[in-house]
């Protein structure tokens, strides 16, 4: 998603993810410029006023692109599943909402998640402020996302709409890309405000980020763990598909869990994870939960991102890389 027009003036702090965004596991890089390359076939491709969009697929799964990266998929003989981990992680924010009732996403895509929360919870109600009315269409037309009174689209930005509305929700999950580049206007300390005083009591936000945990690459996701913490006194980082030994400079999609309940030890984590796994149909559930990150998060060396300042430009690397799958 764009910014608003209320701060399209700051849109040159936005910053290139790099062309592999989202690159679904097991397939070469997609040409530029060449939308049908390497195997995938073209089902929809056309100019909307933000992004270049393509649906493609292959034998096994389509996929939504936005100009040169890979924003969702859905596997053809599932719609409610697909090939990027990410999604399942995501329901990890019942280990702390389980009553979750309301849930707000800032950012549409292919619909992965608000589309399996709409399936799997059927006494929740959610809604989805995606700002391309061109991507609320193709999501209904080749993702099979449904719309109807537990789910409700609305074509908008996600600050405006966090702006304008009166509603308190009990989760928001903030999953907003564009092409290549993170809105920087929804990684704010202002944003994360007003995100909070939108929330019900209890209420939560979830965050996908992209990024490493430790080492150069880590400087976005830090900088943003920083900004959080400047809102929500506990935070709970679940780095997806985590190996301890092994990987914590690795470029990741990492789901932070931001609450005002701070200082939740991993047990107590696995224990909340444990009562809410029978309403979840991931079966790896507990090990998602288990993936929580609890080490201390250094932050002295990157800002706190403000309306005034958001230097995401010079935080996150330009990188090619493949998002685990399930």
């Amino acid at each position: 998603m764009r910014p608003s027009p209320f701060v399209t003036v700051r849109l040159a702090c936005t910053i290139l993810l790099g062309v592999f965004l989202l690159l679904p596991a097991g397939h070469p890089p997609v040409r530029a410029g060449i939308p049908g390359a390497d195997g995938f076939r073209v089902l929809f491709e056309a100019d909307s006023v933000y992004h270049h969009i393509v649906v493609a697929e292959d034998a096994v799964a389509r996929y939504l692109r936005f100009d040169r990266s890979f924003q969702s998929g859905m596997y053809l003989h599932d719609p409610y599943s697909g090939p990027f981990l990410y999604v399942a992680y995501a329901h990890l924010g019942l280990v702390f909402r389980p009553e979750a009732q309301r849930v707000l996403v800032v950012g549409l895509g292919g619909g992965s998640i608000p589309k399996r929360f709409w399936r799997d919870y059927p006494a929740m109600l959610i809604e989805v402020a995606e700002l391309d009315p061109m991507v609320v269409d193709v999501a209904k037309r080749f993702f099979g996302v449904p719309e109807d009174l537990r789910l409700r689209i609305v074509a908008q930005d996600g600050r405006l709409f966090l702006r304008n509305t009166r509603q308190r929700y009990d989760m928001i999950i903030l999953d907003a890309y564009f092409a290549e580049s993170i809105p920087f206007h929804l990684t704010t300390r202002e944003f994360m405000q007003l995100a909070r005083s939108r929330l019900a009591p209890g209420g939560i936000v979830l965050s996908n980020v992209i990024g490493a945990l430790q080492g150069p690459r880590s400087r976005l996701f830090r900088a943003m763990y920083r900004t959080m913490g400047e809102v929500f006194p506990g935070l709970y980082p679940f780095p997806t598909a985590y190996r301890p030994s092994a990987d914590v400079d690795v470029i990741r999609n990492i789901i932070v869990v931001a609450s005002g309940e701070r200082g939740l030890s991993s047990e107590e984590i696995l224990r909340r994870a444990r009562r809410v796994a029978p309403r979840v149909t991931y079966r790896e559930f507990l090990k998602y939960a288990a993936d929580y990150y609890g080490e201390p998060i250094p932050v002295v060396d990157v800002p706190v991102l403000t309306d005034d300042y958001a230097p995401v430009d010079s935080l996150l690397p330009v990188y090619r890389w493949t998002p685990p799958s399930p």
